[in-house]
C-alpha cells in the first residue's frame, strides 16, 4: 500500500473505533511484530500540561550528546508523520506506508484469530516503536495519549526513566474526576524498578505520588523549587539557576522554566543509566546548550511582532490559567484580541470565565474534525457583558480580523486546541497549503 491509502484505512479506525482503553489488542500486535517496544530504551513521559516541552528539552540535549533519538507525539500541529521523528526529523512517506502495510497485514491476521482491531492510536504507538527500532535508535522519548494505566504506550519493559508533567482536570470521564485519581491513572505507567522524575508536584499530586510508592517498588526523583533561583524571565525567555547551575532558555513562561529543571532531573537520571550500563554522561555545557536551543510550537509561541501574535493550544483549565498569568505578566498594559476554538467535549464555558478578565474582543472559529465545537455556539458562549464575540467561517479570516482589531501595538492571543494552532501558524508565515 502507499501513503494515502494507509492513511484512509487510518481514519476509518479512528471513525469506528474511537478511544479505546486497556492493552490487550495492542500487546497481542506487538508480539506478532516482535516486540520491538522493547529493543530500544524508552523515556516515557505522562501527565496532562507540559509534557511534549519537557520531551523537546530532553531531545535537544540528547541529540547534542550525540545520540540517535526517536521522538512518538500525539497529536501532531503541523504534518500526520510529526508524529514520529528520529533526530527531529520526520520519518518519511515511504517509511510510515511500510511500516504501516506490515502492521495492517498483522491486524488482518489477529482478526481471523477472533481479535478486535487495534484503534488508530494503538497503530500509530505500535509504528513507533517499529520504525525506532528497525532504524537502530539508541533512546525513544514517548508520549503517553490520554492516560496511562490503560495508555497504549503502557507496554514497554525497557525503560530508563518515567516522567510526570503537569496534572490537572482532562479527560476526567476516563480518569477521574479528582487530581489524586488522574494522578494515580498517570502513575500506573511505572514498572517496578523504575526511577520517577517528576514536575514540580502540587499538594495533590504529591500526596498521590506518596500513597502510590507505598504499594510500588520505585524510586522518585523530585524537581526541586526550593533549588531554583530565577534571574529574568521575558517574552523572549528565561534565565535561572537550577542546583547550582545557570541556564537560559527560549520558550517563554514561567511553566517552561518548571518544565526545563524538569528535563534536567531526567538528564541527570539518564546520567546514572548511562554509567551503569559503560556508556557516556551528558556533561553540563550540553545540557544547558541543549536547553538553550529547545523549542516546541504552540505553547506560547511568539510567531509575530506588530501586532504580536502568541499561539498556545492550552484546552484545559490550569492550561487556561497559566496562559491568564503569562498574558498579564508579559502584556500588562496592552490591548489583547483573543482567537478561540475549541472540541466540544472541553471544558470550554470554564475557558471563558477564565480568561474573561482579559478578553474584550474575540474571535471563534470551528477546529478541524468531527470534535470541533462550532464557532458560532462558540461566539454567542463568549458573548457576555462587554465583550464582542465574533464567529468566522475560516481561520484565515479570524486572523485577518483579529489583527485589524488589535492594530500594531496590540497582542493576538490564540487558544483552545492545537487542533488549529499549526494552521493558524502556516498562514501567519505565508506558509499555504
Amino acid at each position: 500500500m502507499n501513503y494515502g491509502e494507509t492513511l484512509k484505512i487510518l481514519e476509518e479506525k479512528t471513525k469506528n473505533l474511537g478511544i479505546t482503553p486497556g492493552l490487550d489488542n495492542i500487546r497481542e500486535l506487538l508480539r506478532r511484530l516482535g516486540d520491538p517496544q522493547d529493543k530500544v530504551p524508552a523515556i516515557h513521559i505522562a501527565g496532562t500540561n507540559g509534557k511534549g516541552s519537557i520531551m523537546a528539552y530532553v531531545e535537544e540535549v540528547l541529540i547534542l550528546s550525540g545520540l540517535k533519538v526517536g521522538r512518538y507525539i500525539s497529536p501532531a500541529i503541523f504534518d500526520y508523520r510529526e508524529r514520529w521523528k528520529i533526530n527531529k526529523i520526520e520519518v518519511t512517506e515511504e517509511d510510515v506506508a511500510e511500516t504501516l502495510t506490515v502492521i495492517l497485514k498483522a491486524i488482518d491476521e489477529m482478526i481471523k484469530d477472533g481479535f478486535t482491531s487495534p484503534s488508530a492510536f494503538e497503530i500509530e504507538t505500535a509504528a513507533a516503536f517499529y520504525m525506532f527500532e528497525k532504524n537502530n535508535c539508541d533512546v525513544m522519548l514517548i508520549e503517553c495519549g490520554m492516560g496511562g494505566r490503560q495508555d497504549a504506550t503502557n507496554v514497554m519493559k525497557n525503560k530508563i526513566v518515567d516522567v510526570l508533567a503537569s496534572v490537572s482536570f482532562d479527560h476526567m470521564e476516563y480518569l477521574g474526576d479528582t487530581i489524586e485519581k488522574i494522578t494515580t491513572e498517570k502513575l500506573g505507567i511505572i514498572n517496578d524498578g523504575d526511577t520517577l522524575v517528576t514536575y514540580p508536584t502540587t499538594e495533590e499530586v504529591n500526596n498521590a505520588v506518596s500513597h502510590y510508592i507505598i504499594d510500588h517498588d520505585f524510586r522518585w526523583r523530585k524537581t526541586e523549587l526550593n533549588a531554583l533561583d530565577v534571574i529574568k524571565s521575558t517574552i523572549d525567555g528565561s534565565e535561572f539557576y537550577y542546583r547550582g547551575t545557570r541556564f537560559s532558555i527560549s520558550m517563554a513562561g514561567e511553566y517552561q522554566i518548571y518544565n526545563a529543571i524538569c528535563a534536567v532531573e531526567v538528564i541527570h537520571t539518564y546520567n546514572r543509566y548511562a554509567i551503569k550500563n559503560g556508556k557516556d554522561a551528558v556533561q553540563y555545557d550540553i545540557i544547558r546548550k541543549g536547553l538553550s536551543q529547545a523549542f516546541w510550537p504552540g505553547r506560547f509561541s511568539l510567531i509575530n511582532r506588530g501586532p504580536y501574535i502568541i499561539a498556545d493550544g492550552a484546552h484545559n483549565p490550569d492550561a487556561w490559567k497559566v496562559l491568564s498569568e503569562s498574558i498579564r505578566n508579559y502584556f500588562p498594559s496592552k490591548k489583547v484580541v483573543f482567537i478561540l476554538g475549541v472540541f466540544k467535549d472541553k471544558q470550554y464555558a470554564e475557558m471563558i470565565n477564565i480568561l474573561s478578565p482579559l478578553m474584550k474582543c474575540c474571535f471563534t472559529v470551528t477546529p478541524p474534525g468531527p470534535r470541533g465545537l462550532g464557532a458560532e455556539y462558540l461566539a454567542a458562549k463568549a458573548c457576555y457583558d462587554g465583550c464582542k464575540a465574533v464567529s468566522c467561517k475560516t481561520i484565515r479570516e479570524a486572523l485577518a480580523k483579529a489583527k485589524e482589531a488589535a492594530g500594531k501595538n496590540g497582542v493576538i492571543v490564540a487558544t483552545g486546541s492545537l487542533s488549529y494552532i499549526g494552521r493558524l501558524m502556516e498562514i501567519n508565515y505565508g506558509i499555504d497549503k
